[in-house]
């Protein structure tokens, strides 16, 4: 078999296009090299199977199967898509408009270094100061002893004690140390392991249950009615949504994990399977609670007060199918920007679909012969092309250019070129031009779902280190906390020093809620 492979290999680079057939001809050899194509495609995927059939023989016999290495890029190989604008550049711009490195420093304390005046000359003069800046910290205990008064009336024949703050009252560690064990577990992804040794070598005594206890018990309640305030208020904020999933893990058992975002808030749900009705309740947990199955849910004013009464009780919310009575998804969002998977259908009045996503199933492509390749490279940077004015569209809309596109959209995605699996896949992008050009009617749309797949990056990153939950309690802690920090990373607000101002009951900062409100009225940055 291998010889006829070798000598296909060396039809490669065959073009149609220079060999002057006769159309029948032409017809006949272009059929030819698409029976080529498909099954050369067969053959790559039997191999592959094979392959892992080899790999699974070699795991039941103890042994290891054969390893994952990527492939070189080659130097001269086609770039896979059209270059797209440099990042950096962008952000070595906004650079220029910040303030000076050394006027973001905070001083803690002034230190002033004398000159030994016995070595100068007598009629040195004063003149004044250069300033060097070191940064540094320290980290080290502030364990305190509070020693209440305690006095006694003879009179009444009873003691009276001085006693400590709301804050402190049944707490052994500080508000600064339960904030930093959040802060190291959730942003900084460290595990309950290490977070445990960084402090016993800093002189804290802890145990890893009292670290669990503080990650997901202790402060749960009292910010998972925050991280409802701060959904309630996000659904406000935009006409559109952006949702995406991935897969999770829980107590063993395989869950999914969802986000619904836009650019000021995110919120993230754990649920049991991947299905419509899933997709439809995921917004359930801000329906009222009955009476007597939990707590009101506090409302936040603008002030940043806290709620004023929590519940005792853990109550664990699930994305669940809704009843007849519950609202569904679409009744808060109206428009959803998704991929195009299934579970995302009929959920609201529109849905968008992602170019991005869609432009992946082109660069999916990997045709045999270089003539084909040249056709997929050359229509994906036509699709570039049409998303890139959409982007023009969107940022000056008319109606004159809003028609022109819309014709383009049927031109480009109705072409044949010859390539079977090339013309498929123009095709079915075809029959989602509604979707694809939700922009049109609604300018202010993304032409992307980028937002939804950067958010879920936390939690990807997380759950490799982790390897997901195994409580309820921690499946819920871990949906409360990621949806605050991306959140307060939307609004540039300092994820430790939030957790302070709350765990303290100092409430010095604005609720987070009404930080996504006033920054959505000022519009994005």
């Amino acid at each position: 078999m291998r010889e006829p492979l070798r000598d296909l290999h060396s039809l490669q680079d065959i073009d149609l296009a220079e060999l002057n057939l006769d159309p029948p001809t032409h017809e006949l050899v272009q059929r030819l090299l698409n029976c080529i194509e498909t099954l050369v495609a067969e053959l790559d995927e039997l191999r592959a199977e094979n392959q892992r059939l080899r790999d699974e023989i070699a795991r039941l016999k103890g042994e290891k199967g054969k390893p994952k290495i990527k492939a070189n890029r080659s130097p001269d190989r086609a770039p896979d898509s059209k270059p797209r604008p440099d990042r950096r550049s962008k952000s070595r711009a906004d650079s220029g408009q910040r303030v000076p490195r050394k006027e973001r420093i905070k001083i803690d304390r002034e230190e002033v270094i004398k000159l030994d005046r016995s070595q100068l000359p007598p009629d040195v003069m004063h003149r004044g100061y250069r300033d060097v800046v070191i940064q540094n910290i320290i980290f080290k205990t502030d364990n305190v002893r509070y020693r209440l008064e305690r006095v006694y009336s003879e009179s009444k024949g009873q003691f009276y004690e001085a006693s400590l703050s709301e804050a402190l009252q049944g707490q052994s560690y500080g508000s600064e140390l339960q904030a930093f064990v959040i802060m190291l577990y959730f942003e900084l992804r460290v595990t309950e392991k290490k977070i445990l040794n960084l402090l016993q070598s800093a002189g804290i005594v802890i145990s890893d249950g009292q670290i669990s206890n503080i990650l997901i018990k202790k402060h749960l309640q009292l910010f998972a009615e925050e991280r409802k305030a701060v959904l309630r208020a996000g659904l406000q904020t935009t006409s559109y949504h952006h949702i995406d999933d991935t897969g999770a893990r829980v107590a063993g058992v395989n869950h999914y994990f969802s986000t619904l975002c836009n650019p000021y808030y995110s919120s993230f749900f754990t649920h049991r399977r991947k299905n419509h009705d899933t997709v439809a309740g995921l917004l359930s947990l801000l329906e009222e609670p009955t009476e007597g199955k939990g707590a009101q849910p506090a409302v936040l004013t603008g002030d940043g007060q806290p709620p004023q009464q929590q519940s005792s009780e853990p109550c664990v919310e699930r994305a669940e199918a809704p009843t007849a009575e519950q609202k569904q998804l679409g009744d808060y969002v109206s428009i959803l920007i998704c991929d195009d998977a299934p579970q995302f259908h009929n959920q609201t009045e529109h849905r968008g679909l992602c170019w991005i996503h869609e432009e992946r199933l082109f660069k999916k492509l990997r045709p045999f012969f270089e003539a084909h390749q040249k056709l997929v490279d050359d229509f994906r940077s036509e699709i570039w092309d049409h998303h890139d004015r959409l982007k023009a569209y969107a940022a000056a809309p008319t109606e004159e250019l809003k028609q022109e596109l819309s014709a383009d959209f049927d031109e480009l995605f109705s072409r044949t070129t010859g390539y079977d699996e090339l013309d498929r896949r123009i095709a079915l992008t075809g029959q989602k031009k509604r979707e694809l050009l939700l922009v049109l009617d609604f300018p202010e749309v993304p032409l992307d779902n980028n937002d939804a797949e950067r958010a879920l990056r936390e939690y990807v990153i997380k759950r490799k280190i982790s390897y997901g939950t195994r409580t309820d309690d921690g499946t819920e802690a871990w949906e409360v906390f990621l949806s605050l920090l991306d959140t307060c990373r939307k609004n540039g607000v300092n994820f430790y020093h939030y957790l302070c101002d709350w765990i303290s009951k100092s409430y010095e900062m604005p609720s987070l809620a009404s930080v996504v409100l006033a920054r959505a009225q000022d519009g994005p940055s």
